[in-house]
């Protein structure tokens, strides 16, 4: 301190700024900048420092940046790359010295404002959200302000629970399975394990279903910008009373589908069995002498009227779990079929009959293939979980 003077006698204003420090460099060498910064916390412990904090000016862009240090790295010093590029010496150094530190020119992450929960509160709110899955954020904030007294918004509940993956979405539509039911999917799937593509190839699936003439009854989305809710395009058309439907029995295989049958009225036992014999036998009887016949457990299919004829007939049935829709490939075909009906213009019940015909005679092997082929992975799906739900 002696050899250089009171504080008042240095030949630079003393600051904290960290660019004058760093621009030191170039002004007086390596040696009086390591001098002034072991200095500093002692100039601050004794009230000496005045803080002059430069006001914080345009970042520089990183095209900018890695001009500075090619030019660092041909040999030209800091006042002549500020000179060339129009910046302050401090800005070079500064940028320089980040290079040499860290090895890039990118800025480190900043750290923002401090959370607003703590570690323990957003545990809280991982309990709360995994205990009740159909919990709303704003359920959540109000438990957490009851518990913490912290007044807490239902966004930073929602950015709380996207940080530990957890995001609110529409729940899948599945089949209410008891534990009977599940028992009866594995035993089935443990029983079908086993089975090669031949035996499924031989299966026919038969199932019935409604078509409605204004679209599936369910969710659908539209794009639009904002102030376009009620746009003709925008708008989902309704009609009292559903504006009519038609129900149909269908079968297929793997060679394709089968005979589709419009039921009239209310199926009941006896209609079935006119069903069976007009439509399922014929269709039946193209897959050979292995053919095996499927239906799900609907009242009318097991009734004594049904086995009767089915056991009168010589049709193999096979043996099916209740509740399990996702093991029928002729699910999704029924899938297939109405949203290509969605396509089509109809605008009355006899439209709607012939386009449904037309559309499911129409409908490629190919498609009935792949859906059969995806047997053996139906019954792996139901076996990995357990006889529980699947995403077929």
């Amino acid at each position: 301190m002696s050899k250089l003077g009171p504080i008042s006698h240095f030949p630079f204003p003393v600051s904290c700024d960290s660019l004058v420090l760093q621009g030191l460099r170039c002004e007086w060498g390596a040696g009086v900048l390591n001098l002034v910064s072991s200095l500093s916390h002692f100039l601050i412990l004794t009230g000496h420092w005045k803080f002059n904090m430069a006001p914080h000016g345009k970042e520089l862009s990183e095209d900018l940046k890695k001009r500075i240090v090619a030019l660092h790295k041909d040999g030209l010093g800091y006042k002549k790359i500020a000179k060339t590029l129009k910046l302050s010496c401090s800005t070079v150094a500064k940028t320089i010295q980040r290079f040499n530190w860290t090895g890039s020119t990118q800025n480190r992450p900043r750290h923002g404002r401090p959370k607003k929960l703590s570690a323990r509160a957003q545990r809280h709110i991982q309990r709360l959200s995994l205990g009740n899955r159909r919990m709303s954020a704003a359920s959540i904030a109000a438990e957490v302000e009851g518990v913490g007294g912290q007044p807490v918004s239902a966004q930073t509940i929602r950015r709380t629970l996207h940080q530990i993956g957890l995001h609110g979405c529409r729940p899948r539509r599945k089949p209410l399975l008891k534990m009977m039911h599940k028992k009866a999917r594995k035993q089935f799937a443990e029983d079908k394990q086993t089975k090669d593509m031949d035996y499924w190839n031989h299966v026919l699936w038969s199932d019935e279903t409604k078509i409605n003439l204004f679209g599936s009854d369910g969710v659908k989305r539209v794009w639009r910008q904002p102030g376009e809710e009620y746009k003709d395009k925008c708008v989902l058309p309704t009609v009292k009373h559903g504006g009519g439907s038609v129900m149909v029995w269908g079968c297929m295989s793997a060679a394709g589908t089968g005979e589709l049958q419009f039921i009239e009225g209310t199926m009941n036992a006896n209609m079935y069995c006119d069903i069976l014999k007009q439509s399922m036998i014929p269709s039946l009887r193209r897959l050979g002498r292995r053919a095996v016949f499927q239906h799900d457990n609907d009242p009318k299919h097991p009734s004594k009227t049904t086995t009767s004829l089915l056991k009168k007939l010589r049709v193999k049935v096979m043996d099916w779990p209740s509740m399990s829709p996702d093991l029928n490939p002729i699910e999704h075909l029924w899938g297939i079929l109405k949203r290509k009906l969605e396509e089509c213009k109809v605008s009355n019940i006899h439209q709607l009959r012939d386009v449904v015909m037309e559309e499911w005679k129409r409908t490629p092997v190919a498609t009935c293939e792949a859906l059969v082929n995806s047997m053996p992975k139906r019954v792996k799906a139901v076996l990995e979980n357990d006889g529980g739900h699947t995403k077929y």
